[in-house]
């Protein structure tokens, strides 16, 4: 019995420990790189850290000493902070209707909806590196379409990423197209906004072969995608940001942010502490240099620069604890949009690092999913397939 109960401590201090370093990630301000990808998983863990405390706690609830009292303590201020950031992006949930699923949290999404997928798709025979994958919505044709523009400080990333968001767009029946662009330093802006515009331009030229209505399109976007997708929308048919290939520039009828830099000379002047990702250094090779060396192109890279046109409506998705893109870009963009009388929504996510949606079935993910389809109901009408999409 007592080897039994020696066993049981020694677990219970291991687990304490993991728990009580989880919750120091979660609360603890992201210093370097690692540390905040540390942190992005700790906060998207958070109930699995309070489950670490809870179980250590049951297992030291026996037994003296000053290290089995300093591991409850620990277990118990563990417990408390996974709770807190586990609960509070619930009550974003709720507040926006996003019928949150324990079952798909703890079984990371749950399984994947089988949809159809055609990969590295040249929709412009001139510029055969701006492939694109292609989520073929469900239901019948023609289907509205998302194009989908990823993230990585304008100088990194590339098509693919969260495409476990994609397979749930296309299940509810939205083709989702998943593009390619050039990216800085070789090709700053605007060119990467340029080649969205082309690629979209294109993908409606094809709309027949795809299955899509040309004009029932949105644009959705990640980070530094935010950005370039934004602009592409907010810019049509504007001489000055023209598409990369001969096509229409036309309107989009819905645009997606997800925790976008969209207020660029804010952002300039007012960066993480520390520049754990270079935030200041991406914004001077994406531009050509600072805001004074660059006013115009700082100015027309900012979304409010456009808010004076007719622009389609917009859904801004940002976490409250992004210390990467802070949500005061979201904020700022969805006021000066109100202002003015335009069509935004802002969703705020508590805890939410940049990257929050990156768990499949995690609590911020759910509500991007649900906050995003309910969007482009109104926005582009309802897919086909929504009513009867697997995940609701």
């Amino acid at each position: 019995m007592s080897s039994r109960r020696t066993l049981g401590s020694t677990a219970g201090l291991m687990l304490a420990v993991l728990a009580a370093l989880g919750a120091v990630l979660i609360l603890a301000p992201s210093l370097t790189r690692a540390q905040w990808i540390a942190r992005l998983i700790a906060r998207e863990a958070s109930l699995e850290i309070a489950s670490l405390a809870a179980l250590a706690l049951a297992l030291l609830r026996r037994g003296g000493g000053r290290m089995v009292l300093a591991a409850r303590v620990g277990s118990l201020a563990a417990l408390a902070v996974g709770l807190v950031a586990f609960a509070s992006p619930l009550a974003t949930a709720w507040s926006t209707g996003t019928p949150f699923s324990l079952l798909r949290y703890v079984t990371w999404g749950g399984p994947a909806p089988t949809v159809s997928v055609e990969r590295d798709l040249v929709l412009d025979p001139a510029r055969p590196s701006l492939a694109a994958n292609l989520w073929r919505g469900a239901g019948a044709a023609p289907r509205p379409f998302l194009v989908v523009v990823h993230g990585g400080s304008w100088r990194g990333g590339d098509k693919g990423e969260g495409e476990f968001l994609f397979r749930e767009f296309a299940a509810a029946g939205y083709s989702v197209l998943d593009v390619r662009y050039r990216l800085a330093p070789a090709d700053g802006f605007p060119a990467g906004i340029a080649d969205v515009k082309c690629l979209l331009g294109r993908f409606r030229e094809s709309a027949a072969r795809f299955g899509v209505d040309p004009d029932r399109a949105a644009l959705f976007g990640r980070s530094a995608g935010a950005q370039v997708a934004i602009i592409a929308a907010y810019s049509a048919g504007d001489a000055r940001l023209p598409p990369s290939c001969a096509v229409e520039d036309r309107p989009v009828r819905a645009a997606i942010s997800l925790y976008g830099p969209n207020d660029l000379v804010w952002g300039f002047e007012n960066p993480m502490v520390p520049d754990v990702v270079s935030g200041n250094q991406s914004l001077r090779v994406y531009l050509g240099g600072t805001p004074s060396d660059r006013a115009e192109a700082y100015r027309l890279g900012s979304a409010l620069a456009w808010a004076d046109r007719a622009l389609p409506p917009t859904l801004l998705i940002h976490g409250l604890g992004d210390q990467i893109v802070r949500v005061d870009h979201s904020r700022h963009v969805a006021a000066g949009l109100r202002e003015r009388g335009r069509s935004v929504e802002l969703v705020e996510v508590p805890f939410g690092e940049h990257g929050f949606d990156v768990r499949p079935g995690g609590v911020g993910e759910q509500i991007t999913r649900h906050v995003a389809l309910r969007f482009l109901a109104k926005a582009l009408g309802p897919g086909e397939a929504l009513l009867g999409s697997p995940h609701p």
